[in-house]
């Protein structure tokens, strides 16, 4: 009787302390594992497999949120700038995806749905990201428009690249850190 009381009392006292957030169960993620699963998708070349087989594992414990390539509305309606976004915003999605879900993932702005664990929101890790999406952009451009024939669009295609590093990384500080 003595041990069926002192296991009952144990088993009450870890649900309880469970369930108060005193201690994690043992099936939880730690943030250190969520880091680096983060780390391996934002900064992996575009084209990789970090990003599907970390979504497929941690679901709802990263945040997987994406809008695309986009912009402010009245960047679009000016013409120019929005022009180059409205012909290349497609070439250059997955980038787009993959810096979206670094900023969400490392910046500290929480205005977007889904979690934000806000693992490293300093102007180094901004800079890391914003770099990555150019670099990311670059290889869709000469997937995109490999070989000789297609050297004109690839070029235009690689500085209109250019164009969204630049608005990212000079105009996206409070996308970043909210």
């Amino acid at each position: 009787m003595k041990s069926w009381l002192t296991r009952s009392l144990a088993t009450v006292i870890l649900v309880l302390v469970t369930s108060l957030g005193l201690v994690a169960p043992a099936s939880a993620t730690s943030r250190a594992t969520l880091k680096a699963a983060a780390t391996a998708v934002a900064f992996e070349t575009v084209g990789g497999s970090n990003y599907a087989h970390y979504k497929a594992k941690y679901p709802s414990s990263l945040n997987w949120g994406n809008d695309g390539c986009s912009v402010p509305n009245k960047v679009l309606l000016a013409g120019g700038l929005g022009v180059v976004i409205k012909v290349y915003g497609k070439v250059f999605e997955s980038s787009c995806d993959r810096h979206d879900f670094g900023y969400r993932n490392f910046g500290k702005n929480t205005t977007t749905p889904g979690t934000h664990p806000k693992f490293s929101p300093t102007r180094t890790t901004k800079n890391r990201i914003d770099s990555r999406f150019y670099s990311n952009m670059k290889i869709q451009c000469d997937r995109k428009f490999g070989g000789i024939i297609k050297a004109p669009i690839r070029a235009t295609c690689k500085a209109a690249a250019r164009t969204f590093y630049e608005a990212v990384s000079h105009r996206a500080d409070e996308a970043f850190f909210g």
